[in-house]
């Protein structure tokens, strides 16, 4: 059963006990108008003819009837009638009122009468004001505890706390959950003690304590988020601090630099450039610390670079060589210690390619190109004898891998074959040849034959090579 239907049943009982009065007091008038006609008999009025009854006409309730949609009117009722259980469900909005608001409750209840009763027209008229009253009720609700808060702001600024705390007082009494009324009294009620704190702030100032000042007004900031005249001040004072830190910083690297203590001036350098990497004080004291540093250092790291060059360890050198050359560009031993080891590592690592592979020696270029590496890397085994050691192992796998293997030929004794850039073999029926791994093309020719090409891939794989070759499509 819809709410509309459930309403109306409700209305209909409320009715019945209605209608059983009414049956017995229409009895006694039915008598009484017996009465009346049984004596309207005997004693007719005199006049002219009895008039003739008119066609009865429907009337204007009927007709509203019909133009009204049902369905619609119902869909009205519904979201009506729950717009009077929110406003009655509201904590503030029914105890504002609450005689309007059992008005609202009584005319919902009479709409459905009205609905119940067929009487449609009554309905939606009842329904329209009472839509207007709850509207204009909700906004004068909302104007009730709206104006007050606002009023009550203008007084907080204007540092009337007493009228302030007044008007917001009569805006939480309206609606006692009104967030900005609420942060507002939080604000209100603090206000004595911000005030004590800015005055902490002022002594400190005048004491010249910054410790003190940065503690009031952070307490301010605390008590009261939005006191802008605090965040200023705290911004302010928060300067002066990192200035004062930045002070004490740069006095230490000073200090350290004429120590010729370079680990704690930079150090300290860091320090204020982490308070504030801007000031031109920063770049003046690094440059003396790093030319300080030059001067001793140089000597240092090119030591350190023939130490690890005289023990083949290039990666090292490199990494020296490429953090110092910065330092020390005027450094030969740096700069040629970076070629070196640069140049030397680059040939490790291209050597690496064959040995790790070393099947690859197999196809022409590739070994080609290994051979060129040997030629061309050996100048530095001077140098590194670990370099040496792998050209040596390259050369092994190349001449390994360029070792010449058997090939079987076989024929019909009247082909003439040869090996396309190699060399001829002949007429034969069988014949074993060598040759160094790669792809070759035989050929074979007969006169009066179609010439044939054979392609053959000699590596090594244990299995014994043998090709056929001969012509047999005659021309």
């Amino acid at each position: 059963m819809s709410s509309v239907d459930e309403q109306i049943a409700q209305s209909r009982a409320k009715k019945k006990r209605v209608i059983v009065t009414g049956v017995i007091t229409s009895v006694f008038a039915c008598l009484l108008i017996g009465v009346v006609v049984t004596l309207l008999a005997y004693f007719p009025v005199s006049g002219g003819d009895t008039p003739v009854a008119e066609e009865k006409a429907e009337s204007p309730a009927n007709l509203a009837h019909n133009a009204i949609d049902r369905k619609a009117l119902q869909t009205v009722l519904n979201e009506t009638n729950q717009r009077v259980s929110e406003l009655v469900s509201s904590p503030y909005l029914s105890k504002w009122k609450p005689v309007k608001v059992a008005g609202f409750q009584a005319d919902i209840e009479q709409a459905f009468d009205d609905y119940g009763a067929s009487d449609y027209s009554q309905a939606q008229t009842t329904i329209e004001q009472l839509n207007t009253g709850i509207t204009n009720y909700q906004s004068a609700f909302e104007k009730a505890y709206k104006q007050p808060y606002a009023d009550a702001e203008k007084a907080f600024a204007a540092d009337d706390i007493d009228d302030a705390a007044q008007l917001n007082a009569q805006a939480l009494k309206v609606k006692g959950d009104y967030s900005d009324a609420l942060a507002l009294q939080k604000r209100i009620d603090t206000y004595h003690e911000v005030a004590d704190l800015y005055e902490q702030a002022r002594v400190g100032s005048v004491e010249g304590n910054i410790e003190k000042q940065r503690a009031a007004y952070q307490q301010i900031i605390k008590l009261d988020p939005q006191q802008q005249d605090a965040k200023a001040a705290l911004a302010k004072v928060e300067q002066q601090i990192k200035q004062q830190r930045f002070a004490r910083a740069l006095a230490t690297a000073v200090n350290a630099i004429d120590r010729k203590d370079f680990d704690r001036a930079q150090e300290a350098l860091a320090k204020a450039s982490a308070i504030d990497n801007n000031r031109p004080e920063l770049a003046t004291l690094q440059a003396q610390i790093d030319a300080d540093l030059k001067s001793q250092g140089m000597e240092s790291l090119e030591k350190r670079i023939q130490v690890f060059a005289g023990a083949d360890e290039w990666q090292t050198v490199l990494i020296l060589a490429e953090k110092g050359i910065a330092d020390y560009p005027d450094s030969q031993v740096v700069q040629q210690a970076k070629q070196s080891a640069g140049e030397i590592l680059a040939a490790s690592s291209a050597l690496d390619v064959y040995i790790d592979r070393p099947d690859r020696l197999a196809d022409n270029n590739i070994r080609q190109n290994a051979v060129n590496a040997v030629s061309r890397y050996s100048g530095l085994t001077q140098l590194s004898a670990k370099l040496g050691e792998k050209i040596s192992q390259v050369e092994q796998l190349i001449e390994q891998e360029n070792q010449p293997i058997d090939v079987t030929v076989r024929s019909d004794n009247r082909t003439y074959i040869k090996v396309l850039g190699v060399g001829v073999v002949g007429e034969v029926r069988e014949k074993t040849i060598q040759l160094k791994p790669g792809k070759y093309q035989f050929e074979g020719s007969r006169e009066g034959y179609r010439s044939t090409i054979v392609d053959v891939v000699v590596e090594k794989s244990g299995t014994p090579i043998v090709i056929n070759v001969q012509c047999n499509e005659r021309v």
